[in-house]
């Protein structure tokens, strides 16, 4: 299929998602929280495992709702199920992969216990992906994380996507640093919210080394771990009730052997700028990331990078949107893509996305797919 033609079809498809789905019922997705505080899980969310303002808020107090809201019993795991579809896979890839993630949630006093476990896709070993130990402090308003926990970015690299394809700069190694952004780190998060300010910090020994949804291990053919802690600092402002900007950064020293090779050491730093508004049914959201290794090759090379995206996503319900993204990367080459998207709740417990992803500088690979997901068990009317 020509890519025209394929556009054409990626459009028409993600019109017809739009029109079909956008009266749908809010979302009940997965009930480990809802069960919990008897709301239904469209409190939460606006297209599962998608979280809308109050999600957020409810995230950002380490999944609590004030000591004066009863608890009552909870659903201790939970599956999330996802079946994804490529038009035209890729050599070696299946049109339709299936992905599980196992989670659970554990209220144990004033201590959660959060596990993401992946069940494996395409043929790769099942795996942890994000599994740690944190508290609330509502005095200080802080949170506390301890274990293999995901950087705070704006956007969720691995838990609450909005589409197929991971955000550009993100998923993006540098030389021989396979570190990114989108990999959970082993260490510690704090956070603290100040005013309309909400600061984080991170302090990470290690990472994971896999996939998401238990894929394959990254092959990058070196041995790479932490020379020195990464440090990571967040910043999100609140400038007006729809407007924030953030700022997000990290140094680190990571330590390369390439096979056959001496060892050597990568100094590295990634600077991220970023803002956020919302007009009537409109998200617009943008950010920048500049990087730079100090010795990316192992040869001494000074290597910079940049990239970011900028995302137009329009919601005809809260429970439906179509978006565009455009990604754009640089790492000595250049890379820049064009996603249109749609994703809706088609029941009550799935979501069904449609994405045509657009090459700018290779418009061959361009390519179609879809997916479903499905939470299960379904929570029982309250």
């Amino acid at each position: 299929m020509s890519s025209s033609m394929l556009a054409r079809t990626g459009v028409s498809a993600l019109l017809l998602v739009a029109g079909v789905f956008a009266g749908r019922a809010p979302a009940e997705a997965i009930p480990l929280f809802a069960q919990r505080y008897h709301m239904t899980c469209g409190a939460c969310h606006s297209v599962l495992p998608e979280l809308n303002a109050f999600g957020n808020s409810f995230r950002n107090h380490g999944y609590r709702l004030p000591k004066s809201v009863p608890v009552h019993g909870t659903t201790g795991v939970a599956l999330r199920y996802q079946m994804e579809w490529e038009q035209d896979p890729a050599a070696g890839s299946r049109r339709w992969t299936p992905g599980g993630v196992l989670l659970s949630d554990a209220n144990i006093g004033a201590i959660h216990a959060f596990i993401h476990y992946n069940l494996g896709a395409g043929s790769g070993p099942s795996a942890l992906y994000l599994g740690y130990l944190s508290t609330y402090n509502e005095h200080t308003q802080s949170l506390y994380r301890a274990g293999y926990v995901e950087l705070p970015l704006v956007q969720s690299p691995g838990q609450r996507l909005d589409d197929l394809t991971g955000y550009g700069y993100v998923n993006t190694r540098v030389g021989l640093n396979d570190l990114t952004l989108a990999s959970p780190r082993i260490g510690f998060e704090a956070e603290r919210q100040v005013g309309n300010a909400r600061f984080a910090t991170t302090l990470a020994f290690g990472e994971y080394k896999g996939a998401a949804y238990g894929g394959k291990p990254v092959a990058t053919g070196e041995a790479t771990f932490a020379a020195q802690p990464e440090f990571g600092l967040f910043t999100h402002l609140a400038l007006a009730p729809k407007f924030e900007i953030f700022e997000e950064g990290l140094v680190g020293d990571r330590s390369i052997t390439e096979v056959g090779k001496s060892a050597f050491t990568d100094g590295y730093g990634r600077l991220g700028l970023g803002a956020r508004t919302q007009i009537g049914k409109w998200d617009l959201t943008a950010e920048q990331w500049y990087g730079r290794d100090e010795d990316a090759d192992g040869a001494g090379t000074v290597v910079g990078s940049s990239g970011g995206f900028f995302r137009a996503k329009y919601y005809p319900t809260p429970h439906a949107y179509l978006a565009a993204r455009y990604d754009a990367a640089a790492n000595q080459t250049a890379g820049r893509d064009l996603i249109v998207y749609g994703g809706a709740q088609v029941t009550r417990h799935a979501r069904a996305i449609l994405e045509y992803r657009h090459y700018l500088n290779q418009p061959s690979r361009d390519t179609l797919g879809g997916a479903v997901t499905f939470g299960f068990p379904w929570p029982a009317r309250l």
